[in-house]
């Protein structure tokens, strides 16, 4: 009997030790990871889909009062004009500091150039919103606190249509001078006179050159693997950017939940933001509307689509992600 009783507490005790050391050597537990981290490794985390790291993941249903620093790096013809009006008002009456950057064409920066974004952004004083049309910059490579970033995207086929149709025929409301002058900068007469669908159809480098899944590229940022916007890498650091850094990216088509979503978890900045746009709304959204806009024709629509599919998936992607945060959030 005395040697089962002493039999049995061994064991016991090996399997206390040996579930210790399991626990212990596991990729879950903060020990092993502490480990890694000093021997330049990093545990991975499973995300579905592509592989990836969650470390710093926001919580989409969390609110953000204590956030001083906001960069939007706006995305063209997603509906930027009616955010800078609503933001530049509400700056007054929230007491902040909105600062525009009046800079349209230069979306990739070189080392110098990131260097003088990240010194002008904090030279604004804080709280503050800077907005500017700039691919992802990454503070932490530059040695600087990362500010939280927002944006607001739309269906990659209607933004690229908006957009071909506004460089060359600008808006109802106007100024249109500045438009016309960078568009004439960057192409001949012959791009001018092309509708959409010749772009399409011809193959023209505006409809199928590099700048074609300009969404992906803007959300992957400066690194050299956004430099080809078209690889799954560039597709997967999009994501991973928009999972640590973004604490809403909104969809066009909806754009009274991005508001929303907006006085919610930045009511520092967008408090009553729901009522402005209210009384704005007539106004802007007729100044806004792009001269002469043709849809394409089926065949372009399909080439453009198929063409356009990184951001395609990226803007599933995003819009899987938002819907959850309103439902996250109890907005409807």
């Amino acid at each position: 009997m005395r040697k089962r009783g002493i039999f049995a507490a061994f064991l016991v005790v090996g399997f206390v030790v040996g579930w210790g050391v399991l626990t212990l050597y596991s990729p879950h537990h903060a020990t092993y990871a502490i480990g890694l981290q000093k021997a330049g490794r990093h545990p991975r985390s499973r995300l579905k889909g592509r592989r990836g790291h969650t470390a710093g993941t926001l919580k989409l249903s969390r609110e953000y009062p204590h956030v001083r620093e906001v960069l939007y790096n706006r995305l063209p013809k997603c509906g930027s004009t009616s955010l800078k009006a609503l933001t530049r008002r509400l700056a007054k009456k929230n007491h902040f500091h909105f600062k525009e950057s009046n800079i349209w064409d230069q979306f990739q920066l070189n080392q110098t150039g990131l260097k003088a974004f990240a010194e002008d952004f904090y030279t604004v004083p804080s709280p503050f919103i800077y907005e500017r049309h700039v691919y992802f910059v990454d503070f932490e490579q530059l040695g600087l606190k990362s500010p939280k970033y927002i944006n607001l995207v739309r269906d990659p086929l209607d933004r690229i249509v908006s957009s071909f149709h506004f460089m060359r025929y600008g808006r109802k409301g106007g100024p249109n001078h500045i438009v016309t002058r960078l568009f004439n900068k960057y192409h001949n007469e012959t791009d001018r006179n092309q509708t959409f669908d010749s772009c399409v159809l011809n193959r023209s480098k505006e409809c199928w050159g590099p700048r074609v899944n300009l969404m992906t590229h803007f959300f992957c940022g400066q690194d050299p693997v956004c430099r080809d916007p078209e690889s799954i890498k560039a597709l997967d650091k999009a994501k991973e950017n928009i999972r640590r850094h973004y604490l809403v990216v909104g969809l066009l088509e909806d754009f009274n939940g991005f508001l929303k979503v907006l006085s919610k978890i930045l009511p520092q900045f967008y408090r009553g933001v729901t009522d402005l746009w209210k009384d704005l709304a007539p106004n802007v959204q007729e100044a806004q509307k792009t001269v002469r806009k043709q849809p394409p024709s089926p065949l372009a629509q399909k080439l453009m689509q198929q063409r356009m599919y990184m951001d395609y998936e990226l803007y599933t992607f995003i819009q899987d992600r938002f819907r959850r945060q309103k439902l996250e959030l109890g907005i409807h």
